[in-house]
């Protein structure tokens, strides 16, 4: 029922209001003025009946005193003038039934057969009423009297219409009343909410509402308008904003543009100064390699030992160049190229990079163990190969153990992606070191100590996995192996 209510108009709301109200008090007003006249003609009827049950018994002493049931009967049918009497009757002293008559032509009802208490009572839808009858202050007998409520119905019958026909007159008047009274509210309000839909549909916050009163109605009209002046002050506040901001967007997007535009020109640059630094550097050491050679080749006979170790030892410091500028050259090329992702099988990547190494394992007896295949990854092929490829040499080369191992596998990552690792039982790193192994030339043993090398491998490793937004990290200790734990997060992983 309320909720029906809520999706009524607020004036049809208000008249609703009103005729309860009134009807409501009409009908209370009414009930209690039927109740208080039902009792009080009660009363009425009670003393009416006891009155006249007395002047019965005052005219009876005599017929009851000579025991004369003719004049009794002749008193008693007297009470016919009365059409609500409808039974009548007088008891001796002994309590039977002197005479007993029907004044209004029966429906009286069976008649005590004795007097009872002496008071007027409702019972069996009547009215009866014992009274004493006294002689010279001596009781010689009782009078009986019965009486319908007749006269009660009708009066409660005619107190109903009469309520009835006020209540229906009344509500007609609280309907047309209340019908142009409720205007009064309901105006305003509907006047409010017209301007609240069209400030809504229009997004126009320059509308106003009109104040029509001074009382509360007319204070919410004017914080309505006072919260659509604010509105209105801070969409426009907000449209400069957002203009000024747009200007700024644009300028900005401008300048990276801009900014963009020298990065790439100035990293193509720098590609070509890479790789024009390089083939010049390349040049003059490839130029001092070979003369070095043609020196001990040709001149053989009038070198000594010393001189021949010296001009060895410049041949080897011009190929430890040569790898040096490579890897710094592949290094600074990494950070630039695009990788080339796609759907990449690890168990054939692992294999061709075995392949590659079978001879230098076979010559190590380096046993590697691959537990179980490897899941695709989408990833650069050529660059994961680098990764494996590094990982197998740096564990073929950093162990002195006489069965040497090397484990590639992978296990579950709840969180992420799988996690792969290489693992070995080498040299092992000290944890002091875990870090520092992944900088670039970065070498925790002599020059040529464990097959020498540029110490770029790792680094060149870090930054491949972190192109593929993964990450890598080691467990390893001194003398107990190492283990080092990729993830490549480029693209869906499956296993």
């Amino acid at each position: 029922m309320l909720r029906r209510l809520q999706r009524v108009p607020i004036h049809q709301k208000l008249m609703l209001i009103a005729l309860l109200t009134t009807g409501g008090a009409l009908l209370l007003a009414g009930f209690a003025l039927i109740y208080f006249n039902v009792v009080r003609f009660k009363d009425e009827m009670k003393r009416d009946l006891i009155s006249l049950a007395d002047i019965v018994a005052q005219n009876s002493t005599a017929a009851l005193s000579f025991r004369d049931p003719a004049a009794e009967t002749e008193t008693l049918t007297a009470l016919g003038v009365r059409r609500s009497i409808v039974g009548a009757a007088v008891y001796d002293l002994d309590g039977q039934v002197f005479v007993h008559v029907e004044p209004n032509g029966g429906g009286g009802g069976r008649v005590p057969p004795h007097p009872g208490p002496e008071e007027a009572r409702f019972e069996d839808s009547a009215l009866t009423v014992f009274r004493p009858i006294l002689l010279k202050g001596e009781r010689i007998g009782t009078v009986y009297l019965r009486s319908n409520l007749d006269e009660l119905i009708e009066r409660v019958w005619s107190q109903a219409i009469t309520v009835l026909v006020v209540f229906l007159a009344s509500g007609i008047v609280a309907l047309l009343l209340s019908s142009w009274l409720q205007r009064l509210i309901s105006g305003p309000i509907l006047a409010l909410a017209g301007t609240a839909r069209a400030v809504s549909e229009r997004r126009d916050y320059s509308i106003r509402a009109d104040r029509r009163s001074s009382d509360e109605l007319g204070t919410l009209v004017d914080a309505f308008n006072d919260m659509l002046a604010q509105i209105q002050n801070r969409d426009s506040e907000l449209r400069e904003a957002k203009e000024a901001l747009e200007q700024r967007v644009r300028e900005r997007t401008l300048e990276l543009e801009q900014r963009n535009e020298e990065l790439n020109q100035s990293n193509k640059e720098l590609d070509d100064f890479a790789y024009i630094a390089s083939h010049d550097l390349k040049e003059p050491l490839r130029g001092i390699h070979n003369f070095s050679s043609f020196l001990i080749e040709d001149y053989a006979a009038k070198l000594d030992d010393e001189g021949r170790s010296k001009l060895e030892t410049l041949m080897r410091l011009t190929r430890r160049m040569e790898t040096l500028i490579d890897s710094l050259l592949q290094f600074s090329r990494l950070g630039r190229v695009d990788l080339a992702v796609d759907q990449v099988n690890l168990n054939e990547i692992v294999a061709e990079m075995l392949d590659s190494l079978a001879i230098s394992l076979q010559e190590d007896r380096v046993e590697v163990r691959v537990l179980r295949p490897l899941p695709a990854v989408h990833a650069d092929r050529v660059r994961v190969g680098e990764i494996f490829h590094n990982l197998i040499v740096n564990a073929m080369k950093y162990n002195d153990k006489a069965d040497k191992w090397i484990e590639i596998g992978w296990r579950e990552n709840p969180a992420g992606p799988p996690v792969f690792y290489v693992r070995d039982n080498g040299i092992g790193i000290p944890e002091k070191h875990h870090d520092s192994v992944f900088r670039i030339f970065k070498r925790l043993h002599g020059r040529d100590k464990y097959g020498g090398g540029t110490g770029a491998g790792l680094t060149i490793v870090k930054k491949i996995v972190e192109r593929h937004h993964g990450r890598i990290w080691l467990e390893s200790s001194a003398g107990a192996g190492t283990a080092f734990y990729f993830t490549l997060e480029e693209g869906d992983v499956r296993a």
